[in-house]
């Protein structure tokens, strides 16, 4: 097992470790396919626990292959709760997901900004609609036929649930650090977290999960990491897939001289950072700037140029997990908190500050001053903020 330090403040109780939760509570596991999810639903049958699974079905195009990869995502989620003995219910969210996530990534992905769709889809539709959905449907048949002892979600993130001495709901990094998914729930509210349940957040993937999920004997045991965003695909370009849905702007790509270098195929099409693919250049060169207004592209040779570095970005409207603002934001000086502009990026110190008349309202928006200059740095990005392990809220960079 894996053992880190409780929480900084000893009147914090973690929601899984802490024995909030009574022994035969029903469960519903949220259960996409993997082996993080099989065997979320393992452990919460072996602890005693009434457990459900429920799949999410978000998409329904089929690739190039003509398969559905929720279609087999599907199949490994029954086949563990066969396994399990376990019942599984299949919840159908595809027109939720393309109204609430993918039109709005489409529609920034087309402006020329750098959207997180997982991070949509965690605040909007895991965390929203379909909790909505299991309150209202799937417990309410279930809570038909006898008591209600009222019902909690698990997933299989690396996170963690934490209540304070009010019982409010924060949020806390996971002990694996290298699975660390407390970037992608940033964004959702303490009382959607309210009766959510992180089990593998003191766990660790390599040495604990994968043990655990052979020791279970899951059909998801070996099966590899899901990479890409859901809607993709692991084997297709981002490019050439967003491509069939924002018509292509060729313009050109210039060097910070005004030199024309090369093309692209549309503000959709690069990100700041990302390699400029310039046929015929010597060396690297990287995409440093976009105007969409314009239609042109930025790039400088070698990833070390000070044009591809951020010292100071602004961000909002600020989403605080909280619902409120951490205190020092209407200072002069701001406050000083720790600062994710990607997943897996280490924590990096930051001031930050509100900005103008916003100083006092929870959604404003931010000055985030960086101790040292960040790399790659986009408009549409999400900012995520914690102070120490705690996830304080997001905001998207302006």
């Amino acid at each position: 097992m894996h053992s880190e330090a409780e929480p900084a403040h000893s009147d914090h109780t973690d929601v899984w470790g802490g024995g909030e939760i009574q022994r035969g509570a029903k469960m519903y596991v949220g259960m996409s396919g993997g082996v993080d999810s099989s065997v979320t639903a393992g452990l919460l049958k072996d602890r005693g626990y009434d457990v459900e699974a429920v799949f999410m079905r978000n998409w329904d195009t089929r690739d190039e292959r003509g398969e559905c990869p929720s279609e087999r995502d599907f199949i490994d989620v029954q086949a563990v709760c066969r396994q399990l003995d376990i019942r599984c219910h299949q919840v159908n969210l595809v027109k939720e997901y393309w109204t609430a996530v993918f039109s709005v990534a489409i529609d920034a992905y087309a402006r020329g900004l750098t959207p997180n769709p997982d991070i949509l889809c965690n605040s909007e539709i895991k965390f929203g609609v379909l909790l909505d959905h299991i309150n209202q449907k799937i417990h309410r048949c279930s809570r038909a036929g006898g008591g209600d002892r009222g019902w909690w979600f698990a997933t299989g993130h690396y996170a963690r649930t934490v209540h304070d001495q009010t019982g409010d709901t924060l949020l806390y990094r996971g002990f694996d650090r290298k699975k660390d998914q407390s970037y992608y729930l940033a964004a959702v509210p303490s009382a959607s977290l309210d009766h959510v349940v992180f089990p593998l957040g003191r766990l660790s993937k390599k040495e604990d999960v994968r043990r655990m999920a052979s020791e279970m004997n899951l059909p998801t045991a070996s099966k590899g990491e899901s990479m890409g965003i859901c809607f993709v695909g692991e084997r297709r370009r981002f490019d050439s897939f967003l491509a069939e849905y924002i018509p292509q702007k060729p313009g050109d790509i210039l060097s910070s001289d005004g030199r024309v270098l090369g093309s692209h195929r549309g503000m959709f099409s690069k990100t700041i950072g990302q390699l400029a693919g310039i046929s015929g250049m010597h060396g690297r060169w990287y995409v440093y700037a976009k105007d969409p207004h314009t239609n042109r592209m930025y790039a400088v040779q070698g990833r070390n140029s000070p044009l591809l570095m951020r010292k100071t970005v602004r961000a909002g409207p600020a989403r605080w997990i909280s619902g409120s603002a951490p205190p020092g934001l209407a200072l002069s000086g701001g406050t000083a908190l720790d600062v994710q502009v990607r997943y897996m990026q280490g924590p990096q110190k930051c001031t930050v500050m509100a900005l103008h008349q916003s100083t006092n309202t929870p959604n404003g928006c931010l000055n985030v001053e960086f101790d040292a200059p960040q790399f790659g740095v986009a408009a549409g990005q999400y900012l995520v903020l914690y102070s120490g392990d705690q996830c304080l809220g997001s905001a998207m960079i302006l």
